[in-house]
């Protein structure tokens, strides 16, 4: 007498976990397609109808998942940040081995005709939401505290691993400008090459006393 009961809350946990899983797959979906909006257009070059379009869902499903297009604009950040962060991996190693894996995640976004998602916000600072940029700001604190362990760990002193960790930053930022701009991906190697000719000339200059 208990079978059926027991079969019945077997199937409503399968239905549920179906549920759950399709609920994900949309939600990944959205963040997927902003990202590369945001990538290609600014955050605010697109919209819930232009999003709803590019995923083939109705503009409430987004609504469900990220109220307003603030909580949009955080969640792909976030994601972005720290997806980032872990694939640069820890800062110790070779100066020179470091910048090479470090422009390597920007030449990612170049290959495939996008700009840095926190580089392209960035430059909408005025016009965004005042917690999207404080979660823009967080990507590019982050990005240079890693830059300056690397060259601090070159034997720069922390004042000179700071000035050339924002010069790395700002080149790679301006060089995926460049070679947008000019639909020349060469422009971004150019900038490449100057940064791992920084990234020696860090390794030879010594330590001042």
């Amino acid at each position: 007498m208990t079978t059926k009961p027991l079969v019945d809350r077997q199937a409503a946990a399968t239905t549920i976990h179906a549920l759950v899983m399709v609920d994900m797959d949309t939600k990944q979906k959205l963040l997927d397609a902003a990202t590369e909006l945001a990538q290609t257009r600014g955050y605010n070059g697109f919209s819930f109808h232009d999003l709803a379009d590019r995923v083939s869902v109705r503009t409430a499903s987004i609504h469900y998942h990220y109220p307003t297009k603030a909580d949009l604009g955080r969640a792909l950040v976030t994601r972005y940040t720290d997806a980032f962060m872990r694939g640069l991996g820890p800062p110790a190693g070779p100066v020179e081995q470091r910048l090479r894996h470090y422009i390597g995640c920007f030449r990612a976004a170049v290959s495939q005709g996008r700009m840095c998602l926190c580089g392209m916000i960035g430059a909408e600072v005025e016009a965004v939401p005042p917690e999207l940029a404080r979660e823009v700001g967080r990507f590019f604190a982050a990005n240079e505290e890693w830059l300056i362990e690397v060259f601090a760990g070159s034997g720069l002193a922390k004042a000179a691993a700071r000035s050339r960790a924002r010069l790395t930053l700002a080149a790679l930022e301006g060089g995926m400008i460049l070679a947008r701009v000019s639909r020349n991906a060469a422009h971004f190697e150019d900038v490449a090459k100057a940064i791992l000719a920084l990234g020696a000339a860090s390794r030879a200059a010594p330590r001042p006393d």
